[in-house]
């Protein structure tokens, strides 16, 4: 038997609101990122740069491996197979992140002030960063608790 919390309806739910996340993360950053932009006296200049697409090139492949793994969730009650999956995709997340921050393709200079331009790049930098020590803890803490509990012989 398992230790973990997770029971199936909590396993169902938290497939199903992934799917959706994912589909329409898809569709919004592959058909409407004109939308991120800064609005203004009726006009709508976008801060997304060109290199908004090199980073689609590692986003879309996360976002449908994500698909995959939820549905697969969804039939699949495996701890080991679920919690290894779930590690990965952190990693994934981590490296899609990483290379967001490099690319950085926003451009904040059409704000109409030089420092609410300065501080909405610098805010930006710093979530972005925090993302990726977000997504490294959870890979960090799913291996461990992955370890213990294969150690301790509870895998199913």
């Amino acid at each position: 038997m398992t230790k973990t919390p997770s029971t199936r309806a909590s396993r169902i739910t938290e497939s199903i609101v992934g799917i959706v996340w994912s589909i329409g993360t898809l569709i919004f950053f592959n058909f409407f990122s004109d939308y991120i932009a800064y609005y203004h006296d009726g006009m709508r200049e976008p801060l997304i740069t060109a290199e908004f697409g090199k980073w689609l090139w590692i986003h879309n492949p996360m976002l449908i491996l994500l698909l995959i793994r939820y549905s697969i969730s969804l039939a699949f009650k495996r701890y080991v197979f679920r919690e290894s999956i779930l590690i990965f995709l952190s990693l994934l997340g981590v490296a899609s992140t990483a290379t967001l921050l490099s690319l950085f393709p926003f451009d904040f200079s059409i704000l109409p002030s030089a420092d609410a331009a300065k501080w909405s790049e610098l805010g930006l930098r710093i979530a972005l960063i925090a993302t990726i020590v977000m997504f490294s803890i959870d890979a960090l803490i799913r291996v461990n608790k992955l370890i213990r509990n294969l150690s301790r012989d509870t895998k199913d």
